[in-house]
């Protein structure tokens, strides 16, 4: 008889800014239903229902610094890995890039 596959990780979560579902706390743990999430940007959904983020926020994940793209794997996230959710960060470039010609449309 083989041993029972786990469908589950347990994670904890760090927010820069506390989530709008648990104003007071910034860190947390999430169990993940593996048979629910296959790629990175399935478990951005999971936290973006469960902590009541609006639809149009980006969730930028990380594993020990290192961003999690969307497409990739699940499995790139193990049991008790500490994932860390970065309010914008990798959207800065695309702002100062972005920035300076919508003000030349302003003017």
């Amino acid at each position: 008889m083989s041993a029972p596959v786990n469908s589950s990780i347990r994670l904890r979560l760090f927010f820069d800014y506390p989530p709008p579902a648990v104003v007071s706390c910034r860190m947390c743990w999430l169990l993940v239903d593996l048979n629910t999430c296959r790629v990175v940007a399935d478990l951005e959904s999971v936290i973006r229902d469960k902590f009541e983020f609006s639809r149009g926020s980006i969730l930028s994940l990380f594993i020990e610094d290192c961003y999690l793209p969307h497409t990739e794997s699940i499995y790139v996230v193990r049991d008790n890995d500490s994932v860390r959710r970065s309010h914008g960060l990798l959207h800065r470039p695309l702002l100062k890039q972005t920035l300076p010609r919508l003000m030349r449309k302003l003017t």
